[in-house]
């Protein structure tokens, strides 16, 4: 019941453009990266538009490597534990864990597209 209950907080917070730490709208998704790098790219600054796609890249890189089970890094984090405990994780579970990982980035995904939306209409 707690679990289900924070869930509820969670994405409630996220469909408020609030971000999963609460950061009054700093967390932007597709549509708004979009909106930055049209705006970057009028500049018509080579530099900054070259600047801008590092910081993409980078910001990809670091996210990717998260231990989150859906990401490089949550598979990386299994890999780990096989060769801790010196056997296979029970695939079954790691379905299970890598399934709900995924259907929290697809509501973060969610929030923050619907955050975006809501940000070309203010």
């Amino acid at each position: 019941s707690e679990t289900v209950n924070g869930l509820g907080q969670f994405a409630s917070g996220i469909f408020k453009a609030k971000g999963a730490a609460g950061g009054g709208g700093q967390l932007s998704g597709p549509i708004g990266l979009i909106r930055t790098g049209s705006e970057v790219v009028s500049t018509s600054d080579l530099a900054t538009v070259l600047i801008f796609a590092a910081a993409i890249s980078i910001n990809l890189a670091v996210v990717n490597s998260l231990p989150l089970p859906a990401l490089d890094g949550g598979q990386m984090v299994f890999i780990l534990i096989e060769a801790l405990l010196g056997r296979k994780v029970n695939q079954q579970l790691q379905e299970n864990i890598t399934g709900v990982a995924v259907l929290v980035l697809l509501i973060l995904s969610l929030g923050t597209t619907v955050g975006d939306v809501e940000n070309l209409f203010k």
